[in-house]
């Protein structure tokens, strides 16, 4: 009788470790409770901007297995981060490693200035194949509205991207524009973030939406871009870079499977 309770206790004991593991905030590693790394509350959001659903199947297969996570930014931009500041792929490193403690994590960036969505494609696929990440972030749909292309093409070249990525056994993320009042007002950005979004639920994919995420912080006064002095400029930069790194290793990690995270992190202790 005391064997079976003693069984039982053990039953019920693994049942709550396991809730604990994915409704606690605080994240339960080999034994220790572990605080999960906070967001600066300027940087926060409400959920109806942002709200990680799903899981990263491939980046959680790869933390349970014990191997490194590699993580390939892809974006457009056509001017690196300001000296001194460290743009958000590098925040985005930085924040991972606190967010897996106990993994290896490494992120590299492939800049392709000036590009939309079409001319993206092919050299994104061939980084995929050379580099072999296991998550992709492509950052794209800037190009595409600035040259008003045209809606399908943006989307056919998406859905290519995304398929392709997907194939050569990577996960993706994809992330649209950034926010300012003045480009908002000479550009119409929402068809291109509007079909970003759609596309992302259909293809089971995550959207991270730094366009209404950049239009929250301006609307509540937390980000000055109508400023421009080169110091309000710098903090602006600094903000937004800062912000965007926490926000979206916050999503990814709340995007994996605690229990891969737990299998390697007990094993390293």
């Amino acid at each position: 009788m005391a064997r079976g309770r003693g069984r039982r206790m053990l039953t019920v004991t693994a049942i709550l470790l396991a809730a604990t593991l994915f409704a606690s905030p605080d994240r339960v590693l080999a034994g220790q409770s572990l605080p999960a790394p906070s967001i600066d509350p300027a940087c926060a959001v409400p959920e109806s901007v942002l709200s990680p659903g799903g899981v990263l199947p491939r980046v959680s297969a790869q933390l349970a297995a014990g191997l490194p996570l590699s993580v390939l930014v892809v974006h457009s931009a056509k001017s690196p981060p300001k000296p001194g500041i460290v743009g958000y792929p590098g925040r985005l490193d930085g924040e991972l490693k606190r967010r897996l403690p106990g993994h290896e994590v490494s992120t590299a960036v492939l800049s392709l200035p000036g590009e939309a969505a079409p001319a993206m494609v092919a050299p994104l696929v061939q980084a995929v194949e050379e580099r072999r990440p296991v998550l992709v972030v492509w950052q794209t749909g800037t190009v595409d509205a600035m040259r008003s292309l045209d809606l399908e093409s943006f989307g056919t070249a998406l859905q290519s991207g995304i398929a392709e990525v997907q194939r050569r056994g990577a996960d993706i993320v994809i992330m649209d524009m950034q926010y300012s009042m003045h480009t908002a007002q000479l550009i119409d950005f929402a068809p291109y973030v509007s079909y970003m979004s759609w596309l992302a639920q259909s293809s089971d994919v995550f959207h991270f939406p730094r366009y209404d995420i950049m239009r929250h912080w301006v609307e509540e006064g937390r980000v000055d871009f109508a400023d421009d002095s080169d110091e309000a400029k710098r903090r602006s930069y600094e903000f937004v870079h800062q912000c965007i790194g926490q926000l979206l290793a916050q999503s990814v990690a709340t995007m994996i499977d605690p229990l891969s995270v737990g299998r390697r992190s007990g094993a390293s202790n």
